[in-house]
């Protein structure tokens, strides 16, 4: 279809034509011109004017296959006069080399070519790098979950860096209507390749207890890793403890060593590693890089809720640890996403942070021992330049503080003044691609296959209309200090509430929907109700462990079953006296089986009281007996390893349409009473599970 003629001056870059009549021009479109040799050259449309009836196109000159497929530049202009056609998607593809790869990570379509897909090299990925940029709210996040779906389709390790927590929805199928006909994905979710990790996990529930490895410290790694600048006898003091501890050094023995020093400097740098030390980030037994790297799975370090200052230090030692680990080939190639890159790894003029140096070294050696970088940030203006220059693929969506602009076209290769004016106009969901070809894309990103969870909280709609809902929070079940102790909480059958309809809840949601009830069902769904079930969701710390576990307070279970919201029924037992509680917490550290003289060698008691102690136990359940020893009754086992019903689900504020509210039919001091017996409660939240009852016809 030709849509005009070469008019006025020509060069081997560009050239400007007449649009005829007829023929409909658009800014970016792809025109195709025939040189005089012969050859089929592919331009592109930059800009569109109109002067007393006629139409005129400045174009770009993209350039021509020779008889190699090498992507050439002109060398002799273009003849005036030539017929400018319409560039079909074939040789588009051709030109432009978007014909060739179709293994990769895809990520969308050709702006304006419905048929044209655009994928990027996952190979260059893995060993190049990738740079993301957005300002906020121009889907910088939706992006990376696209990048991070293609990934995991493919098998590839994945770290992420996730200050917000925003990644977890990974889990689940995108379950928002979009166009994913037009763009050819379905819907889908990685709950079992994705583990979500942190060092806060009663902020974060969903995920697994982080923990930093503190052994075999050097002085240097250490004065990294404190937060606090040291005066020259304070380092002294410190490479003096550290070389009397050898290679076992860690932070316990370290604190040990320097109080030992006569040097009053000192009790300042005692103060510093204690306080390190307390934050409890680190242990004798760290989360190891091999499980955190490993085929096929993708690992969330969901720092959420930890300041800023230790997110620095948690990146820092745990990217050292991870690349330490890949350069001895310990763990596979992975890649890492690095959320909010300009917190962690910010331009020099903004001062340097702990995490800048591990995160410099990625950039410039990664690419040696296959380890992918991507770095995402919302801030083009603060995030390192030098970091950005050694990306090989850039993503940029919309852009429009000035110094954001500035930096872009400084660090990104391939980016012309008019590409850079573009970025300011691009709309949501069309992003600028440089590094895919030899020059600069836009691409209409697809849908994500799995649900996106960075999107601002809307608090108009979820607080309007709103009737506030009954508070169902009467006990109507035995106290949980029984008067005989092998009774259970009260298990009668939850009492409903009437129908409340809608409103704001704290609530852990099933990973089955109901709507995928519906779809997934053989029989024919006659009732289908939303039941909300009061639960207690507490941070437990035991066997220097953290964790959470969610009870049911409507049947005083620990939830397992996360559809049916059942699992290990708790048993209430008769309360203790002092004697008896400080003879009972000598056992919980004992081996399986023990005597009594073992009790008696711990206790400061009487050897005839602390008999008669375990005698006691033994009628409140609590013991038993095992021929001549005791040991831990069967029903005390459940509270000594609470760790094995731990929770990873996620809490929430959200607006809930429901049918049935449960009432709680035990206290919540009863549950923590007789739990703070058996483990540390770190904290504790009110929530409510989330059921669906089915009947069938």
């Amino acid at each position: 279809m030709t849509l005009g003629k070469i008019t006025g001056k020509s060069s081997t870059n560009t050239f400007s034509f007449t649009v005829e009549a007829n023929a409909v021009a658009q800014k970016f479109q792809y025109i195709k011109v025939i040189h005089r040799e012969g050859y089929d050259v592919l331009a592109q449309i930059i800009d569109i004017e109109k002067h007393e009836g006629e139409t005129k196109a400045s174009c770009n000159v993209l350039g021509y296959r020779d008889m190699n497929s090498l992507l050439k530049n002109l060398r002799t202009p273009l003849e005036p006069d030539s017929f400018v056609e319409y560039a079909d998607d074939v040789f588009v593809s051709k030109i432009l080399g978007l014909d060739k790869d179709k293994t990769g990570a895809y990520i969308g379509i050709l702006e304006g070519r419905e048929n044209i897909k655009v994928y990027l090299d996952l190979n260059r990925l893995i060993t190049k790098h990738i740079c993301i940029l957005a300002k906020t709210g121009a889907g910088k996040s939706y992006s990376v979950g696209i990048l991070l779906e293609e990934i995991l389709d493919k098998g590839i390790p994945l770290v992420i860096i996730d200050p917000h927590g925003e990644y977890s929805t990974l889990k689940y199928p995108n379950d928002k209507k979009e166009n994913f006909e037009k763009f050819g994905v379905k819907p889908k979710g990685y709950l079992k390749q994705i583990q979500e990790y942190s060092v806060d996990v009663q902020k974060n529930p969903e995920a697994q207890q982080l923990k930093l490895n503190s052994k075999n410290l050097t002085g240097s790694e250490l004065m990294h890793l404190l937060p606090a600048k040291l005066s020259s006898a304070q380092i002294g003091l410190l490479y003096s403890a550290l070389f009397d501890l050898g290679k076992s050094a860690d932070l316990q023995q370290l604190l040990i060593n320097l109080q030992l020093e006569e040097n009053p400097a000192k009790w300042t740098l005692i103060t510093i590693i204690d306080y390190l030390h307390k934050l409890n980030l680190f242990a004798e037994n760290p989360t190891s890089p091999s499980e955190l790297v490993q085929p096929g799975k993708c690992s969330i370090i969901n720092l959420r809720g930890v300041p800023q200052e230790l997110q620095e230090i948690i990146v820092y030692k745990l990217l050292s640890d991870l690349f330490n680990a890949r350069k001895n080939a310990e763990i596979a190639p992975y890649f890492l996403v690095l959320e909010e890159a300009h917190n962690f790894i910010p331009e020099r003029n903004y001062g340097e942070v702990k995490s800048s140096s591990i995160i410099r070294q990625i950039a410039a050696e990664g690419r040696k021992f296959g380890v992918g970088l991507a770095v995402i940030s919302q801030r083009a203006a603060r995030l390192e330049k030098n970091v950005v220059s050694q990306t090989n693929t850039q993503i940029i969506l919309k852009l429009t503080n000035p110094g954001d602009l500035k930096a872009v076209s400084s660090s990104v290769e391939g980016i012309t003044s008019e590409t850079e004016a573009e970025i300011k106009n691009l709309h949501i969901g069309t992003a600028l691609v440089v590094g895919v070809v030899d020059m600069p894309l836009f691409v209409d990103i697809r849908p994500r296959k799995s649900k996106h969870g960075g999107e601002a909280v809307n608090i108009l709609e979820a607080f309007t209309p709103l009737k506030i809902p009954e508070t169902h929070s009467k006990s109507l079940g035995n106290p949980l200090h029984a008067e005989t102790s092998s009774k259970t909480f009260n298990s009668e059958v939850p009492v409903e509430t009437e129908t409340v309809g809608k409103g704001i809840f704290n609530v852990v949601r099933p990973k089955i929907s109901k709507e995928d009830i519906c779809l997934m069902s053989q029989k024919k769904i006659k009732i289908l109700k939303t039941v909300l079930v009061p639960c207690l969701l507490l941070t437990c710390k035991q066997h220097n462990f953290t964790f959470n576990v969610l009870v049911n307070l409507t049947n005083a279970h620990i939830v397992k079953d996360f559809e049916r919201g059942t699992g290990q029924q708790l048993y209430a037992l008769e309360k203790l006296s002092d004697k008896d509680k400080k003879v009972f917490d000598i056992s919980l550290n004992l081996k399986q089986e023990f005597v009594v003289t073992e009790l008696f060698s711990k206790s400061g008691l009487q050897f005839s009281e602390v008999y008669e102690i375990a005698q006691g136990l033994v009628r409140k359940k609590y013991f038993e007996k095992a021929g001549n020893n005791f040991k831990l009754s069967s029903l005390i086992s459940i509270y000594n390893n609470l760790s094995a019903l731990s929770c990873y689900e996620k809490n929430e504020f959200m607006r809930i349409d429901h049918d049935i509210i449960l009432e709680a039919k035990e206290k919540k001091e009863d549950v923590l009473v007789l739990l703070k017996s058996f483990t540390e409660i770190v904290g504790y939240k009110e929530c409510y599970f989330v059921k669906y009852d089915v009947e069938y016809f």
